[in-house]
């Protein structure tokens, strides 16, 4: 068999092992301690700044995951259960927070920041190439 035959096979059957791992992962369905761990990821413990109650060592953050496990376990979905912490604790328990009312600010502060940063960076940019126009036509 021809060299560039082998590589066309090896290549089509690296994509095709690519596409079953591609599909197994996008259509399985995580177990219940996968999604304990991503909720656990997801939800801000109260005692601890900024952390998640996964990573959080405090006896609150334990009693949530064991919350959530329970809820997982009784067949409650992610949404179910973000809402039930976020209405014990606020918009504020959830680490990724909703897109609406006064956390608007948290989304939309980073990209008004973004904006402001080129709009300074081009402005620097003009300021120096319209100086760098002002000498050659002073030195003329």
């Amino acid at each position: 068999m021809p060299e560039h035959f082998r590589r066309i096979l090896a290549g089509l059957a690296t994509l095709g092992l690519v596409i079953v791992v591609v599909v197994g992962l996008i259509a399985g369905e995580p177990s219940e301690s996968d999604r304990v761990a991503s909720l656990g990821n997801r939800i801000r413990c109260p005692v601890c700044q900024g952390e998640p109650i996964s990573e959080s060592s405090s006896e609150t953050a334990r009693a949530m995951i064991e919350i959530v496990a329970e809820r997982v376990e009784a067949g409650e979905s992610d949404g179910q259960i973000i809402d039930y912490f976020r209405d014990r604790y606020g918009d504020w328990v959830v680490l990724d927070p909703p897109f609406r009312g006064a956390t608007l600010i948290l989304w939309l502060l980073p990209v008004a920041a973004l904006a402001g940063g080129i709009v300074l960076i081009l402005g620097r940019v003009r300021g120096v190439h319209a100086a760098g126009n002002g000498l050659e036509d002073s030195a003329r």
